[in-house]
């Protein structure tokens, strides 16, 4: 009886084990330089960055999921131009807007003036 009990517990961790490597491993990163790094690197257009980020943009970082809407994207931008949020978005709270994103809805919290971080929702 023990031995079918350690079979069973051995079977459930090697599955934890298999999905968590399968839902990491199904996981991207980028790390882009500006917002003209971006553009070259198709990540608008396939919806893992927002259209809307300003054109000032730097220092990105983004993470995404390759099988679901869901995205992460960090940056710094000139606080001239919080107006691409402004004009994108609806504005929820102080420095929270809420914007479309390839059909799927985002929430963009900017900080400092110059720092955004735009996440599914």
């Amino acid at each position: 009886m023990k031995a079918l009990g350690a079979i069973i517990f051995l079977t459930i961790i090697v599955s934890v084990g298999a999905v968590a490597y399968l839902i990491w491993s199904e996981r991207e990163s980028n790390s882009f330089e500006n917002y003209k790094s971006v553009i070259e690197s198709g990540l608008i257009t396939k919806g893992w960055v927002p259209s809307f980020i300003p054109k000032s943009s730097y220092n990105i970082n983004e993470h995404h999921a390759v099988d679901k809407p869901n995205i992460y994207v960090e940056l710094y931008f000139n606080p001239e131009d919080i107006s691409y949020f402004e004009k994108a978005c609806n504005l929820l709270s102080n420095n929270t807007y809420k914007c479309p994103n390839s059909g799927y809805p985002v929430k963009v919290t900017v900080t400092n003036e110059n720092h955004a971080i735009i996440e599914s929702i």
